[in-house]
């Protein structure tokens, strides 16, 4: 059986159309789809779908979520528009199909342009910006999401904070207080802006920290020394077990220094008996 001539609407058998080779959106089995599905029963195909030529199949360019509906359905066949085998559109054509009918999330899009990135693309970022069709800037800030931290990554994906909290919690570049700002994000509703200044704040405070300890060379014992390897432990129970009970704090960079100096030096004189 061959394939159906390239650039006409068709009526397609379902069983004949197979799923993209990468998909765009990472949920297909939810309430939306059952909805859709439902919609389809009733009312049965109301838009098409885009499929490209494979030999004697069809693999979805675009109308993924309507090709799994219309087979929880029990459709036996959807009107597709066919391309030809081998078009260079087929990913734009994808991009543009999903934008116009539902934005995809952010953190499913970074997943999917890093996929053509290395897997199509070569890691060449203007071959998949003449790919897609989308501006240079649109794809790295799509791309950086994927290079960053992967807990933002997480949070993005399941809509617990947005795209703009998400770029800027990347820009944080300690580990623990990205942990902060994120769990305050997620569980406070901390907006971009109020993460942007808490950044700014801790970045001059680093600075200015930096900036005395080149001016100034003071001899540190080693149980100071210790005790500020322990950064991440509670500051009452100095346990740094349950990361995700911990709060954010504000304190001066000079007041933490000589409360965990002051503390060392109280353990330190008890070990010795004094």
């Amino acid at each position: 059986m061959g394939a159906t001539a390239a650039n006409a609407f068709q009526q397609l058998p379902v069983a004949l159309i197979d799923p993209p080779t990468i998909a765009m959106r990472e949920k297909m089995h939810d309430g939306g789809i059952e909805a859709l599905a439902e919609s389809m029963r009733r009312h049965g195909q109301l838009q098409n779908i885009g499929v490209v030529i494979t030999g004697d199949r069809y693999r979805v360019v675009y109308g993924h979520r309507r090709r799994v509906a219309a087979e929880l359905a029990g459709l036996e066949t959807l009107v597709a528009r066919v391309f030809p085998e081998g078009t260079l559109d087929e990913e734009a054509l994808k991009v543009a199909e999903n934008e116009e009918i539902e934005p995809v999330n952010a953190a499913a899009q970074a997943t999917y342009y890093h996929e053509l990135l290395t897997e199509r693309c070569g890691g060449d970022v203007r071959r998949l910006v003449a790919m897609v069709r989308r501006t240079e800037t649109f794809i790295l800030d799509r791309l950086d999401l994927v290079r960053g931290d992967p807990d933002v990554l997480a949070a993005l994906r399941a809509g617990r904070i947005n795209l703009s909290v998400a770029k800027e919690l990347n820009k944080v570049p300690e580990d623990m207080y990205r942990r902060l700002y994120l769990h305050d994000a997620v569980h406070q509703g901390m907006n971009a802006r109020a993460v942007r200044t808490l950044r700014m704040t801790r970045d001059r405070d680093r600075h200015v920290t930096e900036a005395s300890a080149t001016t100034t060379t003071p001899a540190v014992q080693p149980s100071t020394a210790v005790a500020i390897e322990h950064m991440d432990a509670c500051i009452l129970c100095g346990s740094p077990s349950d990361q995700h009970e911990m709060s954010y704090v504000k304190v001066h960079a000079s007041c933490r220094t000589m409360w965990f100096r002051e503390k060392a030096e109280k353990r330190a004189a008890g070990e010795n008996g004094s």
